[in-house]
């Protein structure tokens, strides 16, 4: 069949459709991949409509359209749905990915078909009833609207060994890149990075069913169906790399991107550690969950060339974590993952929620507290506006108490910048942003400490705690963001860290191991990725937290 797979997101990484497309490939279907990337990040359908025209004209010969999107993409995915409708394509349009798994009868009021959760078997499953011209409304994981009546079938059983799938699909020959006005072949120019910082999953699935996290729904719509978290061996991970690379010599760096690498126990990553070292051994980013850090497992890391490990902190309040988040976190655990990332030198990330109407301001003031007195730099900081997005116990009870009506309207219309949210945040929240980055300049904690007394003062707040609050931090945010891009950062740093950045990867690979140029590679060996199997992975490799 010919099959058109759609990523709607505004960075044309989609690793859930290369995975489909893997799949699909591997069992004979034709299938052409179109990025929409956008040059911002924007939730908005801002296509021009030579592009939807162009859009509409390439997949007229499709037979499925598969769209994969999240909540913040959603307008995006409904323009494009209809424009294909508006030009008369008979092909079953199917949306898959996380918001569709939680919002699945809105969902079907604009696609034919609705994948729920991993789907790799059944759209391998869909692709085959039609093209033998049977009914394909009894797949499992598939949801129909049938005369006005919703159909959804259970999820197929979890597939426990991850090492069956195949590698994500990156010929670029069926891949077209969304540019202002037209599609280009894909290249690893124009995917921005994509094939620059290699994106790569290494486990499915986390343990933790923290309230404002789609996985929370994801382990409801599982519970029963096997194994919830699978990982891939390490042989397996390293093997993908190596032909990435020998395909792309542009790579520079791994990102994992699993909601939790760290799951892993100290002898596992210890192993991974020693093969990574010997056969990669380029800058590495990971994700980690504060439970499941420890020293040991961090000392096998340190010695590879780490690049970032992210850490969602959320709050430093032990009641949100417990009795609003459902976090099994202590603070002291929290304290300790901070500490060992310091200690080893590692480059950390770290993100907090704000904007959370439940939590009482108290608990507010105590992340206020905890960030003075515990953060150490240097970091990245994230400070994210709380969203509920469908199927999350928080949005259940956002709207059980009228926050929200059916959905909550800014999950849907805002991407995760700064500068969008800044302008709703509340007084201490933005406080929580300025304590941070004090902290990360090496203001020492007893001066934050006493901003912090300052600010929190009841005559403070009544002088400071009003409208023009919130615009006039954003002013000065954009002010300073201004200052420290345009004249300290490009011109200066930015030069800089390029140069080193080359001089430790020419350092690192000896001539006999430098990539070689692509005219004088020799070719993958094609039976790599048909010997292996798949599943669609859109939801958790497209994740929303």
């Amino acid at each position: 069949m010919n099959i058109a797979l759609v990523a709607t997101y505004s960075h044309p990484i989609a690793l859930g459709l290369r995975y489909i497309s893997a799949v699909l490939k591997a069992h004979g279907h034709h299938v052409e991949m179109f990025l929409m990337q956008s040059k911002r990040a924007t939730a908005k359908a801002s296509f021009s409509p030579s592009l939807i025209s162009e859009l509409a004209e390439r997949t007229r010969s499709a037979d499925i359209i598969g769209m994969s999107l999240m909540t913040n993409t959603f307008h995006r995915a409904c323009a494009l749905t209809k424009a294909v409708r508006t030009a008369g394509h008979k092909a079953q349009i199917v949306w898959g990915g996380p918001h569709p798994t939680t919002a699945l009868e809105e969902s079907l009021e604009a696609a034919d078909i609705v994948c729920i959760g991993e789907g790799e078997y059944a759209t391998l499953e869909l692709a085959g009833m039609l093209e033998e011209g049977k009914d394909p409304t009894a797949i499992a994981g598939l949801a129909f609207r049938s005369n006005g009546k919703i159909i959804r079938n259970p999820v197929a059983p979890l597939r426990d060994n991850l090492n069956e799938y195949p590698f994500p699909d990156y010929d670029l020959s069926t891949h077209w890149v969304a540019m202002q006005d037209h599609f280009e072949p894909a290249t690893p120019e124009n995917l921005r990075g994509a094939l620059h910082r290699y994106r790569i999953e290494t486990t499915r699935g986390c343990p933790y069913s923290c309230t404002f996290c789609t996985n929370a729904a994801l382990m409801r719509i599982y519970r029963g169906k096997g194994t919830w978290v699978r990982k891939r061996s390490n042989e397996n991970i390293i093997q993908e790399i190596e032909q990435a690379r020998a395909q792309f010599p542009t790579i520079e760096a791994v990102n994992v991107i699993d909601d939790l690498f760290f799951v892993r126990s100290e002898e596992d990553i210890e192993e991974f550690s020693r093969l990574y070292e010997e056969r990669v051994n380029l800058p590495l980013e990971l994700d980690a969950f504060p439970n499941t850090i420890s020293r040991t497992k961090v000392r096998s890391l340190a010695r590879l060339p780490i690049a970032l490990i992210s850490m969602g902190i959320q709050s430093g309040s032990q009641d949100t974590l417990k009795h609003i988040y459902k976090r099994p976190t202590p603070l002291k655990t929290i304290v300790d993952g901070i500490n060992i990332l310091a200690d080893h030198k590692i480059r950390a990330e770290y993100h907090y929620l704000v904007n959370n109407p439940f939590e009482p301001e108290s608990n507010r003031i105590e992340t206020l507290r905890f960030a003075a007195a515990h953060h150490r730099p240097p970091a990245i900081l994230r400070v994210f506006p709380l969203q509920f997005y469908p199927g999350t116990p928080l949005f259940d009870r956002a709207r059980e108490e009228g926050l929200i009506q059916d959905r909550h309207e800014s999950a849907y219309r805002f991407t995760y910048t700064g500068k969008t949210h800044l302008l709703d945040s509340g007084y201490l929240d933005i406080w929580l942003r300025v304590v941070l980055n004090l902290r990360n300049a090496g203001v020492p904690r007893g001066a934050v400490h006493a901003l912090v007394t300052f600010v929190t003062h009841p005559r403070v707040r009544y002088l400071l705690d009003r409208k023009w609050f919130a615009p006039f931090s954003y002013g000065v945010y954009r002010i300073g963001r201004f200052i420290m891009r345009k004249l300290i950062y490009q011109p200066f740093i930015r030069p800089l860290r390029r140069l080193r950045g080359k001089g430790r990867y020419e350092k690192r690979l000896s001539p006999e191991e430098a990539p070689l140029p692509i005219s004088t590679r020799p070719p993958v060996p094609a039976t790599n990725q048909a010997k292996e199997t798949a599943d669609w992975q859109t939801c958790a490799t497209d994740k929303e937290v």
